[in-house]
């Protein structure tokens, strides 16, 4: 059963191909995945972080919440990917290229980052989050 959920942009090509890499690399089946546009993904959200959830790749796991860069690198962590480390410094650039490439306008942003570069990029789960979550894993 997977512990951890990644929610990803589903309209971005870039990440749909990101989020199947890790599913396809994740032998011990820790990963769920949803997209951001999702509902459940919405009510995930929403439960840790109220209105404010900005834009972002997000994953949860069992007592916490990363995104963006953060998120990219606990990914890359957890599934041990050799030579990958780069991968999470080179986010910030890849996600702009992409952008720019698939004619996004939305702002990667996490929860609450309006102008501050040093913003928080990982909080402890909320018990509405800690349900909402646990619901989720056992229904994916």
């Amino acid at each position: 059963m997977a512990t951890k959920l990644l929610i990803y942009d589903g309209e971005c090509a870039y990440c749909r191909g990101f989020a199947r890499l890790a599913r396809a690399l994740d032998f011990s089946q820790k990963f769920a995945l949803l997209p951001f546009e999702s509902e459940p993904a919405q009510r995930l959200l929403r439960a840790q972080f109220g209105a404010d959830f900005g834009f972002a790749m997000f994953l949860f796991e069992e007592d916490s919440v990363s995104w963006g860069r953060a998120a990219a690198q606990r990914i890359v962590q957890s599934l041990r990917l050799p030579g990958a480390r780069v991968a999470f410094w080179l986010y910030p650039t890849i996600v702009s290229i992409v952008s720019r490439l698939t004619r996004r306008h939305q702002r990667v942003c996490g929860p609450g980052c309006a102008a501050d570069s040093s913003a928080l990029s990982a909080a402890p789960l909320t018990e509405h989050a800690q349900a909402e979550l646990s619901q989720l894993l056992l229904s994916l």
